[in-house]
C-alpha cells in the first residue's frame, strides 16, 4: 500500500511533467532548427528573410486550423469530439470502471440509515473508501453539527477521509455499496482528507463577540 501511495502521488505526477516537458521541448527544438536551416545571413532584405515568412507561415497557418475546428458544430469532428485519455490508469490510482459500478448496484436501493462500518464508497470514477464509522452530531467549523462518514481511503485516495452524508446519492445494501455525488480527486479540494474541528489538536482562534 505504500508503494502504491508512493506511485499515485509522486512517481506517476513527476513521469507525467517530464513527459510533457520532453514533447514540448522537442516541438522547440523542431521549429526552431527549421527557422535556423531557413536562415541565410546574405539577405539583408525583411521581405526576402525566408525564415520569417516561415515562421508566419506556421503560426498562420496553426491559428487558421484552430479556428476551423473551434467552428464545427458539436459532433461534426468525430473521433476529435470524444474525450482522449492516455493510459490504462487515472493519475491518481487504480480505475474501476464503469461495469464495476454497474455491478455494485443491485438490489433494492437502501437509505443512509443502513450504512454500517465495511460498506465501500464510489466516487464517479471508482472505489474510493471504506465505511470505518458513522460520527453523528460531530461538532465542526462554527460549532456547526453534522454526521459524517469517517472512510479509509482505497487505491491511492487519502488514508482517512471525513465524509459528509449529505454527499451520498445511492445505497445499495445487498452489495453494501455507496455512491458519491464527486470525482475520487475533488476530496482534497473539498476538504474530506482533513479532520472535523472538534477532532484537531490545534488550539481554535478566540471568537470576537458580535454584541
Amino acid at each position: 500500500m505504500a508503494i502504491e501511495y508512493v506511485s499515485v502521488r509522486w512517481i506517476r505526477p513527476v513521469l507525467v511533467c517530464l513527459l510533457a516537458f520532453l514533447v514540448t521541448g522537442g516541438l522547440i527544438v523542431l521549429i526552431g532548427e527549421s527557422l535556423l536551416n531557413a536562415y541565410d545571413g546574405d539577405v539583408t532584405s525583411e521581405l526576402k528573410r525566408r525564415e520569417l515568412w516561415l515562421g508566419v507561415g506556421l503560426t498562420v497557418g496553426i491559428l487558421a486550423v484552430a479556428a476551423l475546428l473551434n467552428s464545427r458544430p458539436a459532433g461534426a469532428l468525430g473521433p476529435l469530439d470524444k474525450e482522449v485519455a492516455i493510459g490504462g490508469k487515472p493519475m491518481r490510482g487504480e480505475l474501476v470502471g464503469v461495469a464495476a459500478n454497474l455491478t455494485e448496484r443491485h438490489g433494492p436501493a437502501g437509505t443512509v440509515a443502513d450504512l454500517v462500518p465495511g460498506y465501500t464508497l464510489y466516487a464517479r470514477n471508482g472505489a474510493l473508501a471504506e465505511v470505518g464509522d458513522i460520527l453523528k452530531s460531530v461538532e465542526d467549523v462554527g460549532s456547526v453539527q453534522r454526521t459524517l462518514i469517517y472512510g479509509r481511503g482505497l487505491h491511492g485516495a487519502a488514508a482517512d477521509l471525513w465524509i459528509p452524508v449529505e454527499a451520498i446519492t445511492a445505497v445499495y445494501p445487498k452489495t453494501r455499496s455507496a455512491f458519491l455525488a464527486v470525482a475520487g480527486d475533488e476530496t482534497e479540494s473539498l476538504g474530506w482528507n482533513r479532520p472535523p474541528a472538534s477532532f484537531s489538536r490545534i488550539e481554535r482562534p478566540k471568537e470576537t463577540p458580535l454584541y
